[in-house]
């Protein structure tokens, strides 16, 4: 892996989100074998930004060439801009430093014309919007280039520079944006949008705004590793041709596993504890992602020797409406008992009520309280006679796309306290939960779980900390029928 370079501090932001992508996806595309290295030549942005307003480029271009240059002294091989504002003296640059910088513009425009547009909008600050540098890649790739009229593009500059730039994002800024957008898909025909400052993929998204994005931060990551790995890595929207040919590597010794007729996909799991450890799970699905069945021969694995009893297989069955009616777990002790869980609804699709049945007899209940969010607000448990036996109460609060960010959850310990759980969440751009982080009330280490995705959101790791000790970790591989 060839070391990165990067010019950043033009903005914090959008540095903050190259380093901490270079290093998740060249984690998760290595199997978490490999980390780059990455050295960041910091701008001072006020600086940069006052040769940039008062025309001062060859100012501009002296001090990003110092910059490019410390970065070649320091061993960087593949050197890039995090900004696209400062490609206006990318030219320049290239001439000055000898140096082949990788162009955001050129990697946004090949993306462009490989999904087969043909005329799209550009927002960005006003450099970008008003001046040539941007669109020259498109018009050469037979793109045509838009920009919002100029009372909006007065509007988009002055909220990078005011909000986004100091990493503030706002609802309100949100809807101005979609507007503009909306007008020119209705009015200038535009097909996608290309997000031209690094730090608009702060706001948008396709996942909320009118037309596809070309998110340029996520595009020019993705040239990036391509470069300095060499070894043509696909962009992360085509990462599941790439999850389609993965083979699954079983633990030795090796469990023939049948494959249900209707399954199209096996997703298996890796867990490993940190003290050795491990355990591995196959979850087969059919065609609209329900689980079919659940092999666990985690114990066989580890006891070749063992009875029939120590594979856990699980099964299901749905309703017409596709909820599942039945969930069946057998030769998960021993004696080979089988555990029966059935399932009722509310009008929402949520477990209502679920009974518990071994080899037969009802043994207990499991009854389900929701808030407003559809999201659990109490679980009690009962026995065969009807005695509460656990009573858990959870109040989540949510983000403004209405995602769980905080949790409380409070439960009954075995002397009767309540105690409390308080957990914390945080997500990526697709809606990806990337990290969760607990604390037990009265205990002073915070547990965290961090998880990571593929380009089609696949789960492919999670990781548990305690404090700052790796406690578990569980990777995903995932073959296609």
């Amino acid at each position: 892996m060839k070391k990165i370079g990067l010019v950043g501090g033009t903005g914090p932001e959008s540095t903050l989100m190259y380093y901490k992508e270079l290093n998740t996806r060249i984690d998760q595309m290595t199997y978490g074998r490999q980390m780059p290295e990455i050295v960041i030549e910091s701008v001072d942005f006020r600086k940069a930004w006052e040769f940039m307003c008062t025309g001062q480029y060859d100012l501009l271009g002296e001090y990003l060439a110092e910059k490019v240059n410390r970065l070649k002294n320091s061993g960087a091989e593949v050197i890039a801009l995090t900004a696209g504002t400062m490609h206006v003296l990318y030219q320049d640059l290239v001439a000055k430093t000898q140096t082949p910088l990788v162009s955001i513009p050129q990697a946004v425009a090949r993306e462009a014309k490989r999904q087969n547009f043909h005329k799209v909008a550009l927002l960005g600050t006003a450099f970008t919007m008003e001046q040539d540098y941007m669109k020259q890649d498109f018009r050469e790739a037979g793109i045509q280039v838009c920009v919002p009229e100029a009372a909006d593009r007065e509007l988009i500059a002055r909220r990078i520079f005011e909000e986004l730039e100091n990493g503030i994002v706002k609802e309100s800024t949100l809807k101005e944006f979609q507007d503009i957008i909306r007008k020119m898909q209705i009015f200038n025909g535009v097909e996608a949008v290309v997000l031209g400052c690094t730090e608009l993929p702060l706001l948008l998204n396709s996942g909320n705004c009118p037309v596809p994005c070309l998110d340029s931060v996520d595009i020019h990551i993705n040239e990036l590793i391509r470069l300095a790995s060499g070894q043509g890595v696909a962009p992360a929207a085509d990462m599941s041709s790439v999850w389609k040919k993965a083979e699954i590597v079983f633990l030795t010794p090796q469990i023939s596993i049948d494959r249900p007729e209707n399954a199209v996909y096996r997703k298996t799991t890796r867990s490993n504890d940190g003290n050795g450890g491990e355990t591995q799970k196959d979850y087969f699905y059919d065609k609209y992602d329900n689980p079919i069945c659940l092999v666990d021969t985690t114990l066989l694995q580890k006891n070749p020797n063992s009875s029939a009893g120590a594979v856990i297989r699980r099964s299901y069955q749905y309703n017409e409406d596709g909820t599942i009616s039945e969930q069946t777990t057998s030769g998960d002790d021993p004696f080979g008992k089988v555990t029966t869980s059935r399932f009722t609804y509310n009008s929402n699709k949520k477990v209502l009520m679920e009974h518990r049945f071994e080899d037969g007899r009802e043994t207990g209940t499991i009854t389900y309280d929701y808030d407003s969010h559809d999201n659990p607000s109490r679980v009690s448990v009962t026995s065969g006679d009807n005695l509460i036996r656990t009573t858990q109460g959870i109040k989540s609060t949510y983000d403004p796309k209405g995602r769980v960010s905080y949790k409380e959850m409070l439960y009954h310990s075995g002397n009767g306290a309540i105690k409390s759980i308080h957990t914390w969440y945080e997500y990526d751009d697709k809606g990806n939960m990337v990290l969760e982080k607990s604390q037990k009330a009265g205990e002073t280490q915070m547990e965290y779980r961090k998880n990571y995705y593929d380009g089609s959101s696949r789960l492919i790791k999670s990781v548990r900390y305690v404090g700052d000790q790796l406690v578990s970790s569980e990777t995903y591989e995932y073959e296609f029928f």
